[in-house]
């Protein structure tokens, strides 16, 4: 009986993943290979978290904020994020909302493409999986006809 069924950098072995390696289809790797380009290209600009806009009352009870909340200051742009086990607010002055936001879109596409590139993955598994079954079904049937 075979020990297991390779796909991508995993091996299929009793229901359980352990590592091992093969070659994936032609096909299917040019697509991947593109969608990895592309990520690591957006790496080197992504910054990770979420952009808030807020407009803030200052405090100054003769400012006109106080009385009128459309007149509040801002909005003031923050980037939120979450790094060892802390959760950060962090403001950005004007000259740079531009450039973070610009990062911030490169982060965003940079999930998307790792959800494609996931999704391959999956679907590609899955079909190893159902490989492998009916190869068992196969394997079972025959040892019956044999019995």
């Amino acid at each position: 009986m075979r020990s297991g069924l390779r796909w991508g950098c995993y091996q299929l072995k009793n229901s359980t993943l352990t590592g091992g390696f093969s070659s994936p289809t032609l096909t299917g790797n040019m697509g991947k290979d593109r969608l990895i380009a592309e990520m690591a290209q957006t790496a080197q600009s992504m910054v990770q978290g979420s952009l808030s806009e807020v407009t803030r009352q200052c405090g100054d009870p003769s400012c006109a904020c106080a009385w009128d909340p459309t007149r509040r200051h801002g909005p003031h742009l923050y980037l939120k994020f979450s790094a060892e086990g802390k959760a950060h607010s962090i403001y950005i002055p004007p000259e740079d909302h531009d450039a973070l936001r610009q990062a911030h879109q490169t982060w965003l596409r940079f999930g998307e493409l790792a959800g494609q590139v996931a999704a391959d993955n999956r679907q590609r598994f899955l079909k190893t999986l159902d490989r492998h079954k009916q190869f068992a079904k196969a394997q079972r049937a025959k040892a019956r006809r044999r019995a």
